[in-house]
């Protein structure tokens, strides 16, 4: 059988500019004798202003390689206005819908060929309102069909043919179902879905007299719109696969185009494809009353099938104001209900349909239905113990049911020894993994499904171990317990005391005293649950322990004093004591518990031990002594040239073991208590100085210590000098510098900015610098001694004053262009310049100034540039250079 293209576009008028055409469709019926009847159906806009339906209408067919085989022109058959159906007595439809439709015939004979034959027309235009197309007003359809070719044996076959065309309008938001069938005189099986139409033709060519050969270009969907969603965002469209049945939602109101394809097939073989392309018209209905019942599932207390007889209905209609409800008990009469949302028990399980009508007998009215389950409830459960120890567990699983003919099924996790088991009792599961464990129990009954899980939790077995301190041997009769346990949450300690019973802890890390030295088994049993436990034992063998403590001499002063040692121990009755004096005592070491007589060749802090050993067990106790040498006394200061006044640096270099007093004397009347102190002396002279140090414990002295003429303080000169003059100018900038110093040897000057320097008492300079100069004098005596002196020198700068504009209007003000200057000129040279470079005025005389004329010619207003060059006194060997603008004003 051919694949078959039929496009069915239902349209409403939009004030469609040209554009006529909006639809059609192609099918043929074989005749026998390789002869078919071509029927091409073609749909217009009867309110259009374009063209009227083509006489004759150019038909184009073609073979498999596109090769045209025959032109046929079909004569016009006339035309019929269909009319307008729409069935919603709650809603007004618009008034300007007018489709128009012509079917025209032909038949052809077509010979069996390889690759069959392709049957084309094509028209332009679509209407320009169409919502979901790109340039829809330069859109064409394409009508076409295929024989199929001799070599798939399906030449002899009749096209299938839609049945019904869709309703002109729809009301949006409003479901439509429509039945979209079509019938195949063979009687070959039909599938549905939803595509994309052809496009076809343009503007430019409308109405082509030979149609192109496939493929041919679908439609341009514009976006947000596809094959499958032809109506937009929010809109809902579907088409059943196996009925044709078309269920559509929209959500929005325009003209769209929507493709239905249903292929056919023959013994399982796809002969071919029909498409239909039709138009909805969606408008807002404002309709104000409809039936609305949602399904089963969506009402907000349906759990399950299986929750009860009774049903609390929902109703989500609108607008109106009588309701009846039949709840699609069929053994019952009584099944009736005027409320807007009842709730009604069904006499037992099963399906029931009920009905909805809003304003029933009303010329507005509207019926909704839902399709009812009830069954009674089914339950499923399960119990177990909540937990147990993981050690040999088994755990029995007991379920309940208000079904006992269900089946069931059981689901546990990998670690169970039972999987997947089906009665209603599992007993003896036994789990190898500690922790939760879900345990699923699911139940069928044949109309529902219950299921139930919950968990058990399998408790691991606690690991507890005793830790000992380290050396426990050698750590007494007191001894801290610790324990490393895991998954524990009760400790019962035994300490293994015979005959009493209060060797026994209850804490984590218990400490006990045991009564004397021996062995001991010490035992921990851990818990978590009962019946969940681990013990751990050990035995210690405990000692008493060594205890020792010493008294010493007070802390003497020098090396000849003898120290006594007096020590008072406990412990295992055979343990060695011995005692270390250090290496800087008489004696070194002793093995008595008393020493006497001990000599430290050193002054200082002494360690002395006392080691307790048995066994493997030794301990230590410690002091110190602390010898205190001889205080001694000296001093020094830091030699450095002393000039009246001067600060002298002492360093006090005495040493002591105890807290020290200091008194100085630095022979000038001036004393200090500092370690290392400083004193100015102010006066010329020889200073003997003493020093007088007191010591307050260990070896308690007094000291004293007396440096004859230790500090020598000279003279320092008197630095004085004057500068002639104290002001002047660049031009006559020759200074005179003359000393005034006292006691001076020699002499330094920095002066000119820093640029220059003498060491003459006196002398003179020619500046170079201009400004405030700061000059300075250092003079030095024959001691090394030091002054210094600071004075000012003002050189001022030459000054040139230009005017940046002039006015030679005769007026006797401002007449003449001439630079200013206060110091000598030696050698002068000025120009000045029009805008184009000319000279217009120049002179080597600094007394001339320019007056305007360029000769005798009088010089426009405006800007003239200058170049000034010229030597002074300032610098005579440099020529100086300016340049400006000067603004002449009349």
């Amino acid at each position: 059988m051919k694949r078959l293209f039929v496009i069915f576009l239902l349209f409403i008028s939009f004030q469609a500019k040209a554009s006529h055409i909006i639809g059609g469709d192609i099918y043929y019926n074989y005749l026998g004798n390789n002869q078919y009847r071509f029927f091409i159906t073609l749909y217009r806009d009867c309110n259009s202003t374009g063209a009227a339906y083509d006489d004759p209408l150019a038909l184009t067919i073609f073979l498999a390689n596109g090769a045209v085989f025959q032109n046929l022109d079909v004569p016009f058959p006339g035309s019929i206005i269909l009319p307008n159906t729409f069935n919603n007595p709650c809603a007004t439809p618009p008034s300007n819908i007018c489709v128009e439709r012509a079917i025209y015939t032909i038949v052809v004979t077509l010979p069996p060929v390889v690759g069959g034959y392709n049957v084309s027309y094509q028209r332009c235009c679509r209407g320009p309102n169409i919502t979901n197309l790109i340039n829809p007003d330069d859109t064409g359809i394409t009508l076409t069909t295929h024989v199929p070719g001799s070599e798939t044996g399906f030449t002899v076959n009749s096209s299938p043919r839609f049945t019904n065309y869709p309703p002109i309008l729809l009301c949006n938001t409003e479901q439509l179902t429509f039945n979209h069938v079509a019938t195949d005189p063979d009687g070959d099986q039909l599938v549905y879905s939803l595509v994309t139409p052809f496009a076809g033709a343009n503007s430019v060519n409308p109405m082509p007299n030979q149609a192109p050969p496939p493929p041919y270009i679908p439609v341009q969907w514009d976006a947000t719109y596809s094959a499958l969603n032809p109506m937009g965002v929010g809109s809902t469209s579907s088409i059943n696969a196996s009925t044709g049945i078309l269920n559509v939602t929209p959500s929005m109101v325009g003209l769209f185009v929507v493709g239905v394809r249903v292929q056919e097939y023959r013994n399982g073989v796809l002969i071919g494809e029909t498409v239909r392309d039709f138009l909805f018209r969606v408008f807002n209905c404002n309709i104000t009353l409809q039936a609305l019942l949602p399904t089963q599932e969506q009402l907000p207390t349906f759990v399950s099938y299986c929750q009860g007889l009774n049903v609390n209905f929902v109703n989500n209609s609108f607008g109106g104001s009588t309701y009846a409800w039949d709840f699609g008990n069929l053994a019952s009469n009584s099944d009736v209900s005027s409320l807007f949302s009842p709730s009604y028990t069904f006499p037992g399980p099963g399906n029931y349909t009920t009905r909805l009508i809003v304003n029933p007998g009303m010329p507005c009215t509207d019926t909704a239905y839902m399709d009812i389950i009830v069954d009674i409830p089914f339950v499923v459960s399960w119990t177990a113990i909540d937990s147990i120890c993981i050690t040999n567990n088994a755990v029995d699983f007991s379920g309940q049911t208000s079904h006992p003919n269900a089946t069931y099924s059981w689901s546990f996790d990998p670690s169970a020894s039972i999987q997947n088991p089906t009665s209603i009792n599992v007993q003896n599961v036994n789990f190898s993994t500690p922790g939760y464990h879900a345990v699923l129990l699911n139940g069928n009954n044949g109309a529902c499904q219950s299921s139930f899980i919950d968990s058990i939790f399998i408790v691991d077995a606690p690991n507890g171990s005793i830790i000992l301190p380290p050396e426990i041997e050698c750590s007494g009769l007191t001894v801290q317990f610790q324990s490393n346990a895991s998954n524990t949450l009760s400790y019962n300690w035994d300490f293994g005391v015979a005959g009493t019973t209060l060797d026994q802890s209850t804490l984590s890390q218990p400490s006990f005293t045991f009564p004397q030295a021996g062995n001991y088994t010490v035992q921990l049993v851990t818990s978590n649950i009962p019946g969940c436990t681990n013990t751990a034992s050990l035995t210690i063998n405990l000692n008493e322990s060594i205890v020792m403590s010493f008294v010493h001499s007070d802390s003497l002063c020098g090396l000849l004093e003898l120290y006594d040692f007096d020590a008072s121990v406990s412990g295992p009755p055979s343990t060695q004591y011995s005692w270390n004096f250090g290496p800087n005592s008489l004696p070194n070491s002793a093995n008595t518990i008393d020493v006497f007589g001990v000599q430290f060749l050193v002054p200082g802090n002494q360690d002395v031990l006392l080691i307790g050993a048995f066994e493997d067990c030794i301990d230590t106790v410690y002091s110190n002594v602390f010898v205190y040498g001889s205080p001694e006394i000296n001093f020094a200061y830091i030699n450095s040239l002393l000039c009246a006044p001067s600060v002298a640096q002492f360093v006090n270099l005495s040493q002591a073991d105890s807290p020290v007093l200091y008194t100085w004397d630095f022979g000038d009347g001036g004393t200090s208590t500092d370690f290392s102190p400083e004193h100015v002396y102010s006066s010329v002279g020889n200073y003997s100085v003493g020093l007088t140090m007191i010591t307050l414990a260990g070896c308690i002295d007094t000291l004293y210590m007396l440096q004859q003429d230790i500090i020598n303080v000279y003279p320092r000169p008197v630095a004085g000098f004057s500068v002639s003059p104290e002001q002047t100018d660049i031009c006559e900038a020759l200074i005179t510098f003359t000393d005034l110093s006292q006691g001076a040897s020699s002499y330094y000057y920095n002066f000119d900015n820093n640029g220059f320097t003498s060491s003459a008492a006196n002398f003179s300079h020619n500046y170079t610098n201009t400004g405030s100069d700061y000059p300075i004098q250092i003079v030095t005596n024959q001691y090394g001694c030091k002054d210094t002196m600071i004075l000012t020198v003002i050189i001022e700068p030459t000054s040139l004053y230009i005017p940046n504009t002039f006015t030679p209007d005769e007026d006797e003000h401002n007449t003449l262009f001439r630079p200013i200057t206060d110091f000598e000129i030696f050698e002068w040279q000025l120009r000045i310049f029009n805008r184009w470079g000319e000279i217009v005025f120049q002179s080597n005389d600094y007394s001339i100034g320019w007056d305007g004329h360029f000769g005798e010619i009088l010089c426009q207003d405006g800007i003239y540039a200058y170049d000034l060059q010229y030597r002074s006194c300032e610098q005579e060997q440099k020529k100086i250079e300016v340049t400006g603008h000067v603004n002449l004003i009349r």
